[in-house]
């Protein structure tokens, strides 16, 4: 007998970008995902995390995932997942993910149903489902602390034919500026290791005697996604009584890109604006990104970026994007940056521009909260504590 289920994560239903048509575009792709499910007649769905883009939802993006929920579960198709740092609130224990799972359209596998603290350790349990065992640990927020793994204890079912740990985390083994989590700290003892929150897509990562795989996120969720990553979609994996049999990485359909790089060296606003626009061509929907680098004549300030995306919208690209954050002035000045933790980063970057170390701490405060996705709820008790408090 031969089971199959789908790897997924990071599917940000909500208002990823300010344009509705890349929002519809996010939706799709998870539309996609559920027609393969239904169509290629999985067993169940493994989600790592970030199911929304957002811990308050709009009710049309709830209404369009129940919907979607409910199509697997009239399939008999399981959905496990946990909670990303994005499905969970500012400050919030319970997560939107809660909801559904009362409801019975998923499981939450960090629920206080199989995650129970006894002393100063944490117990996770588990669920054991078509001989395949799945637990997991949910996503924190920005500058995630390993703390919880540290006091982890899992009972894993030894009888399963395959063990699944599901986990929102990025580990050190991508590398040590943007890690939340060591990789020695996962619970060893698994066989497939369904991470999620690092949008790119990387395979094949060995951990003990079993393999960490990232699917990316479903959709591109931001314009370094665009530029950096190649395709988008998620795994399907069969298993049976001798374990894993196959895996492999199933594509999602997404809008044709468009990448345009302009060498800025010498050339003022208006020849920067002229090679932009000599570059874009009439096309059907794509997403374009102009990378402006170098150092021009005159101000940053004085390159029109709206003039410059309307022209492009007009020939139809659906989403366009100017980056100039590589392009300097006679005016830029250059600042080094020997941190690699992208929190220290920051400190030595607004420092270096002249912020007092309230001002640094504050900004931390709002760039934690904004980059959520979250309002700044309480942002004006907060800043006065830190006032107050240096």
């Amino acid at each position: 007998m031969t089971y199959k289920f789908i790897h997924t994560g990071d599917t940000h239903i909500g208002n990823v970008y300010k344009d509705k048509q890349r929002n519809d575009d996010i939706k799709r792709a998870f539309s996609e995902l559920i027609d393969y499910a239904i169509d290629s007649k999985v067993d169940f769905i493994v989600h790592s995390g970030d199911v929304f883009d957002n811990g308050s939802p709009d009710i049309n993006d709830l209404l369009f995932v129940t919907d979607q929920l409910h199509r697997l579960k009239e399939k008999n198709i399981k959905f496990f997942t946990v909670p990303g740092s994005h499905d969970v609130g500012v400050g919030e224990e319970l997560s939107i993910v809660d909801l559904f799972d009362r409801n019975g359209l998923l499981v939450n596998l960090n629920s206080n149903k199989y995650m129970k603290k006894e002393g100063d350790r944490i117990h996770l349990s588990g669920i054991t489902y078509l001989n395949a065992f799945i637990a997991g640990v949910r996503g924190k927020r920005s500058r995630v602390e390993d703390e919880i793994f540290k006091v982890l204890d899992v009972d894993i079912d030894q009888n399963a034919w395959i063990k699944i740990f599901v986990f929102h985390h990025t580990i050190s083994a991508l590398g040590e500026t943007f890690k939340d989590l060591d990789t020695e700290s996962l619970p060893k003892g698994f066989d497939y290791y369904a991470a999620g929150h690092w949008h790119g897509h990387r395979d094949n990562i060995p951990y003990n005697n079993g393999i960490i795989q990232y699917p990316g996120s479903t959709e591109y969720c931001d314009e370094k996604e665009i530029v950096s990553n190649p395709n988008r979609g998620f795994y399907v994996i069969e298993y049976s009584e001798s374990g894993i049999s196959s895996i492999r990485y199933q594509l999602l359909k997404t809008r044709e890109k468009e990448i345009i790089y302009i060498n800025a060296d010498g050339k003022d606003q208006k020849q920067l604006k002229s090679e932009a626009l000599s570059k874009f061509k009439q096309n059907d929907g794509k997403l374009l990104v102009v990378m402006v680098e170098g150092k021009m004549n005159g101000k940053r300030t004085e390159l029109d970026i709206q003039d410059i995306k309307s022209n492009a919208k007009a020939l139809g690209y659906s989403y366009v994007s100017v980056n100039i954050s590589r392009l300097s002035d006679s005016d830029s000045e250059n600042i080094s940056i020997k941190s690699e933790n992208i929190s220290d980063i920051e400190d030595e970057f607004l420092s270096a521009k002249g912020y007092s170390k309230k001002e640094v701490e504050f900004a931390h405060l709002i760039i934690d909260s904004v980059e959520n996705g979250k309002e700044l709820v309480g942002i004006k008790q907060k800043a006065v504590d830190i006032y107050d408090n240096q």
